[in-house]
């Protein structure tokens, strides 16, 4: 399991109220995408509409002041988080109309500004406080795939190629993000842009996919540079601002599966976890990667894969949830059972392992508030008590109807009270408001 990062990839987010929550009840919805000749039950009509990619998906959700910001299709959407009215509509627009703007995909939001990165391989720049596009700039531009896709019309297209973005990253007046594509080729495209203008610093390119680790909050600015799972799955990259080459590589011997667990406020070290379980820690000394691993605590001769959540660091403890999958089995057969898990906990400084007891599997990452851990899981939104570096026994508290059973990218939002998430039926992505049952 893990720690849900903030947007900007810098660490863990708890609420200023340390009670402990009972039950949750939904506070409000607002249905976000309908994917095209989806025939669905509801009668509003979405917010907005994809103008590239083949599924369905928004951005990872961001808070300005008391609002909750999300992208979906081809605009950047602010909500009233009392009773979830859309204060803000930011239309994106590109001055190249020969290279499709696309959608919202990953969003960053420093002071008054938002950083968007979008599906047609552009950063935006959004000043939020005067509601103005301060500039566009296309960095990766799209291609012609040879996929068509059909239009509601019953008319077929070439679409062109949709981007995948994992992460905003800004630090010391840059901005910097990774595109990659099922649809294209095995590569990623890594861009650093001025922050104040979008001029190019520098681009690189990578082979491999950035989303096949799982492409949750990283690339993530440290001092020393970038620290980036390789696309490649050769381990965790430590990039130089100046131009974006690698400075140190830690081999990992598989490929880093969910993402980064910074320590409080984004610093290092951080913690994650290779494909076949094991965990590191991770510091940057003198400009190199210096890590210790647990390699056996978190799997087993079977080689296991883990689940969707990152180590969750409470403290001076460190907590995964072991994996429950056989690496050769179907996701939704053979021996791939979500309630036969192990919950290890680990030393924060040694990774040695303290305690390891059966839980049932994590299947994204937690948030914290105060004493206890919520998290999505298939039947809904869970909580479990972590008294002494031990998380107890989950329990279902929200289970509202409709929602994905695929949570691995759905990570929750904790704000103001609140959770936040993006999920839906099939064919659907809709915002999802909760809290206490009875109000704060």
């Amino acid at each position: 399991m893990g720690l849900q990062q903030e947007t900007m990839g810098s660490g863990p987010e708890q609420w200023d109220n340390q009670a402990t929550w009972g039950n949750l009840d939904l506070a409000w919805s607002a249905l976000l995408l309908r994917e095209p000749g989806v025939d669905t039950s509801a009668d509003e009509e979405p917010l907005s509409e994809m103008a590239l990619g083949i599924i369905i998906r928004t951005s990872n959700l961001a808070t300005w002041g008391q609002n909750v910001l999300v992208g979906a299709g081809g605009a950047l959407l602010m909500f009233d988080t009392a009773i979830g009215d859309v204060l803000d509509r930011f239309e994106l627009s590109a001055q190249d109309t020969n290279s499709p703007m696309g959608d919202v995909a990953a969003v960053a939001v420093d002071g008054d500004t938002a950083y968007l990165a979008t599906s047609g391989g552009y950063f935006v720049s959004i000043d939020l406080a005067s509601k103005k596009q301060l500039w566009a700039q296309l960095v990766c531009p799209a291609r012609q795939t040879g996929w068509l896709a059909q239009d509601v019309d019953g008319t077929y297209e070439d679409l062109p190629g949709a981007w995948l973005c994992p992460n905003v990253v800004v630090h010391d007046g840059a901005l910097v993000t990774g595109f990659s594509s099922y649809q294209m080729e095995n590569a990623s495209t890594l861009v650093c842009v001025e922050a104040a203008t979008g001029a190019v610093r520098w681009t690189r390119q990578l082979e491999g996919r950035l989303d096949t680790a799982g492409g949750l909050g990283y690339p993530v600015a440290v001092e020393a540079g970038i620290l980036l799972p390789m696309p490649d799955g050769s381990g965790l990259g430590l990039l130089s601002w100046q131009a974006g080459e690698t400075l140190d590589l830690l081999q990992t011997g598989s490929e880093i599966y969910m993402g980064l667990t910074m320590s409080e406020g984004g610093a290092l070290p951080c913690y994650f976890q290779s494909k076949l379980g094991t965990l590191y820690r991770v510091e940057v000394e003198k400009g190199s990667l210096v890590a210790s691993s647990a390699q056996d605590a978190c799997t087993d001769a079977t080689k296991r894969v883990p689940s969707g959540a990152r180590p969750l660091l409470v403290g001076d403890r460190v907590l995964v949830n072991a994996a429950t999958q056989d690496e050769d089995a179907p996701r939704f057969e053979g021996d791939y059972d979500p309630s036969r898990g192990e919950c290890v906990t680990f030393d924060a400084r040694t990774l040695e392992v303290l305690e390891r007891h059966d839980a049932p599997e994590i299947e994204s990452t937690p948030v914290l508030v105060g004493d206890d851990a919520y998290y999505l899981g298939r039947a809904g939104i869970y909580r479990a008590s972590v008294a002494d570096g031990v998380l107890g026994e989950p329990e279902l508290v929200f289970d509202e109807e409709g929602r994905d059973r695929d949570v691995w990218d759905q990570q929750l939002l904790a704000a103001d009270d609140m959770l936040y998430f993006v999920g839906g039926p099939y064919g659907e992505r809709r915002l999802f408001a909760v809290g206490r049952v009875g109000g704060a």
